[in-house]
């Protein structure tokens, strides 16, 4: 019963994920459809690029809170359900092994969309809000230093690349240096985390093979 319900959990989330905020901000704000434009992608660097750069700075923070939150209030939610003892077992589902899948259902389910034939974002900003659940500080941290690199020098491929890999450095590095900073993560929890940058690195390769771009 509570591997049903872990299923269920990791699909609603990825039918979570498939929900665009892209394809709905720019229809909402311009009455334009995303995927017309540009690369055709429904994700922040589209929308920055060709459409407007303050949309798509909004896209963005959309996109991270959205994913952030999500699982914010699925923790919340699974913690009041095990409180009330009406399902057997809960108390696992919400350890951050278990929302990792979660968070893996939602970034797969931007990245290709069932809704969209499987033509999603490249997930950048959804993959922001779902590692800062996990290591708030090194995603901040990364978040200014690809921010920097876009404003100042305007290298927005090569700061997608660091949102991408810096937050897994930097949580190994603080998780290797400062104790308070482990909490109840095991030991295991480091490599775990360059396995969700790898998964989120094949991901992208999946979105540019269907952009055609290798």
């Amino acid at each position: 019963m509570i591997y049903l319900f872990a299923t269920m959990i990791i699909l609603i989330s990825y039918l979570y994920g498939c929900l665009s905020t892209a394809r709905m901000i720019t229809k909402g704000f311009r009455s334009l459809n995303v995927s017309k434009v540009g690369t055709g992608l429904a994700d922040t660097e589209n929308i920055y690029t060709n459409i407007s750069k303050p949309l798509g700075v909004l896209v963005g923070a959309v996109d991270v809170a959205k994913a952030y939150l999500y699982l914010l209030v699925v923790e919340m939610v699974l913690r009041l359900i095990d409180r009330s003892g009406s399902i057997a077992g809960v108390s696992h589902l919400y350890r951050h092994n278990v929302m990792l899948l979660y968070g893996l259902g939602m970034l797969i389910g931007h990245c290709l969309p069932l809704t969209n034939h499987f033509r999603g974002g490249r997930g950048i900003f959804t993959y922001m809000g779902f590692v800062a659940y996990f290591a708030f500080t090194p995603t901040l941290i990364s978040a200014i230093l690809a921010w920097i690199l876009v404003m100042r020098f305007h290298q927005i491929r090569f700061a997608q690349y660091l949102i991408v890999i810096l937050p897994v450095v930097l949580f190994q590095v603080f998780y290797s240096l400062i104790p308070s900073y482990r909490g109840e993560l095991p030991s295991y929890y480091v490599p775990i985390m360059l396995g969700v940058a790898v998964i989120m690195g094949v991901l992208n390769i999946i979105v540019s093979k269907n952009l055609g771009e290798i």
